[in-house]
């Protein structure tokens, strides 16, 4: 088959790869589509700061984990009714479920998870943990979408969204049109939409953004404060993992506010932060890095959500090293690859 393997900085290569065959508890789909996510830019680049991590694979690796798909082979001793030719859509983690953080409701930190990350390939393995049936009016396309969905729901979780408040979001890609979406959804009511590209603030007022800022050129803190009558709003996400809009993040946040920094962001990089303006203010901070316990409500949402103009570019798999070469400077907002 034919899959992307990582061989080391911007080194991306498909090549002929044997197929998976799903062991005990697994099963082997048929990949549909698979998102390129803000993570994946950065382990082409070799900077991502989990590929030091002692877990992370030695290269060739393959990557990949916003998949959907069809189910073409069952592994032995399944416990769901799984059936060949049902449509999925995929968590990549699987969690022991036995270890300290799992047990303490935090699996995102689960102490031995197991990746499945190898979407970017005409078959995967999984599983059965992993899987989520989609319903027959959720499309693939919008199937692939389900982790991010998970990332954002996650978000808007931590940031103590309830009818009436106000939001900002800084970075108009996936995640912060994902999260603007679900803060409306979830009661917000005046929301901010920050982006240098006019095309994502085109797609963010398109969403019901109130207000949009080009970040580049205007002052960002300024521009929120004189919206809100000079107090800043209730909850602030940054959501597009440039670390000089995270200061910006804490100077949008009303007293008492929540802020989530819900971008990845490079292990060396650091911010000036003031105890005392966190101090006087009372703000929260809170930060996300996986989405725990929420794929089930993701799924539920897939059908409600307005996916399709998100997905502005379906590109074939052998494509794939050119997609994620151009991903940080391209216009669009979620990229799919189909093998």
């Amino acid at each position: 088959m034919k899959a992307a393997l990582t061989y080391g900085p911007f080194d991306v290569r498909v090549e002929d790869i044997p197929e998976p065959t799903p062991g005990p508890g697994e099963v082997k789909v048929k990949v549909a589509y698979c998102g390129i996510c803000g993570s994946d830019p950065e382990i082409y680049e070799g900077t991502f700061g989990l590929l030091k991590a002692p877990w992370w694979p030695k290269p060739p690796f393959q990557t990949g984990h916003e998949a959907s798909g069809v189910i073409v082979e069952l592994g032995p001793d399944l416990l769901g009714d799984w059936k060949v030719g049902q449509r999925v859509a995929m968590n990549f983690r699987a969690y022991c479920g036995r270890c300290y953080y799992c047990r303490n409701k935090m699996e995102q930190f689960c102490e031995h998870v197991k990746s499945y990350e190898a979407g970017f390939a005409e078959y995967a393995v999984y599983a059965e943990s992993c899987l989520y049936p989609l319903p027959d009016e959720v499309s693939l396309e919008r199937g692939a979408m389900l982790e991010p969905v998970t990332i954002a729901t996650h978000a808007v979780d931590l940031g103590n969204v309830a009818p009436g408040k106000t939001v900002a979001i800084s970075g108009a890609g996936t995640i912060g049109l994902l999260v603007q979406q679900l803060a409306i959804r979830a009661g917000a009511a005046r929301v901010l939409v920050a982006d240098p590209m006019p095309e994502k603030r085109a797609m963010a007022e398109r969403f019901g953004a109130d207000w949009t800022v080009d970040p580049l050129e205007e002052d960002l803190v300024e521009v929120g404060r004189s919206l809100t009558e000079g107090r800043g709003f209730d909850t602030v996400f940054e959501c597009s993992g440039a670390i000089s809009a995270v200061p910006k993040t804490i100077g949008l946040a009303d007293k008492d506010g929540t802020v989530v920094w819900a971008g990845a962001y490079h292990e060396d990089a650091t911010i000036p932060l003031s105890p005392y303006q966190m101090f006087a203010s009372e703000l929260t901070i809170r930060s996300t890095i996986l989405a725990p316990y929420v794929f089930p409500r993701s799924l539920k949402l897939l059908s409600k959500l307005d996916l399709e103009p998100m997905i502005t570019q379906i590109v074939p798999l052998e494509d794939i090293a050119k997609a994620l070469a151009s991903r940080k400077t391209s216009t669009d907002i979620k990229i799919l690859v189909r093998p």
